[in-house]
């Protein structure tokens, strides 16, 4: 597991929940790109925790920088 830190700000927390071979995270990303947020663009990310480690029944957290 890779451990990264960056300075803090507001986030928007979405979570995908589903089969990961079926585009979970992509569809996620695509929804989104879709949303009218005032995004930061400085640190997106996802979180796979506990709940990832079913393949196929998987919940992944996304965290978006919002202004």
């Amino acid at each position: 597991m890779v451990g990264r830190s960056f300075n803090g700000g507001n986030y928007v927390q979405l979570t995908a929940r589903g089969d990961l071979m079926k585009n979970i995270i992509v569809d996620q990303w695509k929804e989104i790109w879709a949303m009218d947020l005032e995004r930061a663009y400085t640190a997106d990310f996802e979180s796979f925790g506990e709940k990832s480690q079913n393949p196929a029944d998987a919940e992944i957290d996304f965290f978006i920088a919002v202004k």
